[in-house]
C-alpha cells in the first residue's frame, strides 16, 4: 500500500497519522520545522508606524506585537523622522528571547527600534550603533 493510501485509509494504524496531519502549528513550531526563528516586533511609541520587513510593507498600531518567522534575521527599514522630513533607518532584528520594539526618542521627534539581547540591555539599535543608518 502506498504512503498516500495509508494516510487516507480508515484502518486503525493510520488514525493517529490523520489526526496529526490536520493539527495547526504555532509560529514557533512552524519556524522550528522550517529551521527558522521567530522575530517579534512591537510598537510602544503611541503612534502607528509603517515599515518594510525584508522588502514587504507592513505596519504596527500602538501596542501591537507581530511575530515573524524567518530562517535568517530579517531587515526592517523605516522612516525614523516623526513629522516632516525623511530619515531612513535599516537594521536587522534579533530573535527570541530578544525583543524588537519601536519607541520614540529625542522628545518625540524620532522613532527608534530598540533591541534587547537575551543577556539584557540594548542590543543592536540605532541608539547603540549609528552604523545601522542607511540611505535608500
Amino acid at each position: 500500500m502506498s504512503n498516500i493510501n495509508k494516510l487516507t485509509s480508515t484502518s486503525n494504524y493510520s488514525a493517529v497519522g490523520q489526526e496529526q496531519l490536520f493539527t495547526e502549528l504555532t509560529l514557533e513550531e512552524g519556524a522550528a520545522i522550517q529551521g527558522g526563528l521567530t522575530y517579534d516586533l512591537s510598537n510602544n511609541s503611541g503612534i502607528p508606524i509603517n515599515y518594510d520587513i525584508n522588502g514587504v510593507s507592513d505596519f504596527l498600531n500602538p501596542g501591537d506585537v507581530k511575530p515573524y518567522s524567518y530562517s535568517t534575521a530579517p531587515t526592517v527599514s523605516y522612516d525614523s523622522q516623526i513629522g516632516p522630513g525623511y530619515v531612513p533607518v535599516s537594521q536587522k532584528l534579533v530573535s527570541d528571547p530578544g525583543q524588537n520594539v519601536f519607541d520614540v526618542a529625542n522628545g518625540g521627534t524620532n522613532f527608534i527600534l530598540t533591541q534587547s539581547s537575551p543577556l539584557g540591555g540594548i542590543g543592536n539599535g540605532p541608539v547603540a550603533n549609528a552604523v545601522n543608518r542607511a540611505v535608500f
